[in-house]
């Protein structure tokens, strides 16, 4: 029960009596919403430079150019139209 209080203070700003006073379904409910945004943006954040592996990106294996024997990673993107003389990429 402790943590469910913790929850709801680190959330929405409740005191201990604010969530006790309120209706449980209703901070479950809230909760969810809340860590559904949160998952959202985390998993928008942890994309490199807002790229998704697999939707805008894929990684192949090409010999290097220099030892033919060795294989190097390369990102093929699906569509190149931004990232044409952008140097951060």
């Amino acid at each position: 029960m402790f943590m469910f209080l913790v929850n709801c203070n680190e959330a929405f700003g409740y005191t201990h009596e604010q969530t006790l006073d309120s209706s449980y379904s209703l901070l479950q409910c809230m909760l969810s919403e809340y860590s559904y945004m949160w998952n959202e943006r985390n998993a928008d954040s942890n994309t490199e430079n807002g790229e998704v592996e697999g939707k805008d990106f894929e990684w192949v294996e090409l010999p290097d150019f220099n030892d033919p024997t060795k294989m190097n990673r390369y990102k093929k993107y699906k569509d190149v139209g931004g990232r044409i003389g952008n140097s951060n990429n």
